[in-house]
């Protein structure tokens, strides 16, 4: 499992996890991701958009709390 899929796993969100592999995103483009991006990768749930714009922001400078593959 990757380290994104991970992230979304503990978000409660792990039905994503094919959908950011497909779409080749991984912890380098994490943060770039927006609203419009999510919806183009299918997250349909404008609730599970927030929630992943909302962990997505609350990532630190420090790095993205994910492995890298």
């Amino acid at each position: 499992m990757s380290g994104v899929s991970t992230w979304l796993e503990g978000l409660g969100l792990g039905q994503y996890a094919d959908a950011f592999s497909d779409n080749d995103i991984d912890a380098s483009v994490l943060r770039d991701l927006t609203e419009d991006a999510l919806k183009d990768i299918g997250v349909a749930s404008v609730g599970h958009r927030m929630r992943l714009l909302k962990a997505i922001a609350a990532l630190d400078g420090g790095g993205v709390p994910v492995a890298e593959d």
